[in-house]
């Protein structure tokens, strides 16, 4: 046999192989063809193709874990505005029934198309293009629909204000949202950070990990006038961006670990970030971290690397328990995504915070507060608390607007602060100097 045969041979062998080991690659995938086919054609009700690739997407990424999932085309541009802070809109915050006797106004995010073109907290809704509010009735999901509409168009909004009416033609734009609130909003629409019972200590209150969470933080910190405390507060905070926790984490360590991530590979470490030279906040001011049941992902990654680090200490109840590095693939060229779970990340002490389906409150998982911050509390108490950020967050009741026809100033001197028992035991612990975590 020739040199050239020989190599012909192994050549057409070579590519026997792979046809072998595509055809078994592809059986699966052929399988779920042939079926999605008889489905199509042969079901009682009729079955689009695309709604059965999206069952099956769905199908698939469901079976893995609670956190991985099909995102498919209708909902991609809501999800990628969340953790771009960006949603299109008019920048406005709506309270009906039962809060209000009719749709009003509570809040215009700070330089947004309302606040430029003049809605003011306060302002009842009268009509939306045209669509009387109070003859139709709407619930307030109805309106918000009114009020949506695609960006570069306007919204004609008829409002009663001091029993005059007034029309405003306020153009839908992109709006960029605040991740970080504070302790109550002011007028502009703008947030007070120096809490009102103590005002040398800052409050913020990350809602989300999202792409702007580090420079709002850096903002607010370069602008803040000199602190004794600072109360960082995580609580309800679902997670977001990965990378936003380690930089907010970075603003507050001069070097040393933030967080490492493991692959399924024997649990091998894939990277570790670490913090960089230059710190937001002398070392000195201490730093309290509010936590509860609610609090995951990303929020665990703040409050694990600074409990760790010996930067703050971690007030509330134990967190959420997610642990999860979760990738974000595009497919259908672009249009849908999959949300699959890659990795697990473990904080500077190396302690799981991941909880598993088996795990009992026994086991090793989440975050802890620290002994001096385990703070017990009721569904009163969590109510108590929502009802005062609800209030203080509304500047016609937290005592801010005072010559409008509609202020309803219920707690302007913030008596409500003591029911919301872990800031109450930070402010304590920060004023009592009990600050070594």
């Amino acid at each position: 046999m020739s040199w050239n045969t020989l190599k012909k041979l192994s050549a057409l062998l070579i590519l026997c192989l792979l046809c072998y080991a595509n055809a078994a690659w592809l059986r699966p995938v052929r399988d779920i063809a042939y079926s999605m086919h008889w489905i199509e054609n042969s079901y009682v009700e009729p079955k689009s193709t695309n709604n059965l690739r999206d069952a099956a997407l769905q199908g698939m990424l469901e079976s893995l874990d609670p956190y991985s999932a099909y995102i498919p085309s209708s909902a991609l541009t809501s999800f990628n505005a969340l953790f771009d802070q960006q949603f299109a809109g008019l920048g406005i915050q709506i309270e009906g029934p039962p809060q209000r006797p009719k749709p009003t106004i509570v809040a215009t995010i700070f330089h947004s198309p309302a606040f430029r073109t003049g809605l003011r907290p306060g302002d009842v809704i009268q009509e939306v293009d045209g669509n009387k509010v109070e003859a139709a009735a709407p619930d307030m999901d109805t309106l918000s629909r009114w009020l949506q509409g695609p960006v570069g168009s306007t919204a004609s909004i008829l409002i009663e204000r001091a029993g005059e009416s007034m029309n405003f033609n306020v153009p839908r734009e992109f709006v960029a949202v605040e991740s970080i609130t504070g302790d109550r909003r002011k007028p502009d629409g703008t947030w007070e950070h120096q809490l009102q019972v103590a005002s040398d200590i800052l409050y913020l209150h990350i809602e989300l990990f999202g792409e702007r969470t580090a420079a709002e933080l850096r903002e607010i910190l370069s602008n803040a006038s000199p602190c004794k405390g600072l109360i960082i507060d995580l609580r309800d905070n679902s997670g977001g961006l990965l990378d936003a926790a380690v930089e907010v984490c970075d603003m507050f360590l001069e070097d040393g670990p933030i967080v490492s991530t493991h692959g399924r590979e024997n649990n091998a470490q894939i990277d570790t970030a670490y913090a960089t030279p230059g710190s937001l906040l002398p070392p000195s001011v201490p730093i309290c971290i509010l936590i509860n049941k609610e609090s995951a992902s990303a929020s665990e990654v703040v409050a694990a690397c600074l409990k760790d680090r010996k930067r703050a200490i971690v007030l509330g109840e134990r967190s959420y328990g997610k642990g999860n590095v979760q990738s974000i693939v595009p497919i259908l060229g672009g249009s849908a995504a999959i949300r699959l779970t890659t990795a697990y990340y473990y904080p500077p002490s190396g302690r799981r915070i991941h909880k598993r389906p088996n795990d009992s409150s026994d086991d090793e998982w989440g975050v802890l507060p620290d002994p001096q911050g385990l703070v017990s509390l009721s569904p009163e108490d969590e109510a108590a608390s929502q009802k005062r950020f609800q209030l203080r967050s509304d500047p016609l009741r937290n005592g801010l607007i005072t010559d409008h026809p509609l202020v309803q100033i219920e707690d302007p001197n913030d008596s409500r602060f003591e029911l919301d028992k872990p800031l109450a035991r930070a402010v304590e612990i920060l004023r009592s100097h009990d600050i070594t975590p």
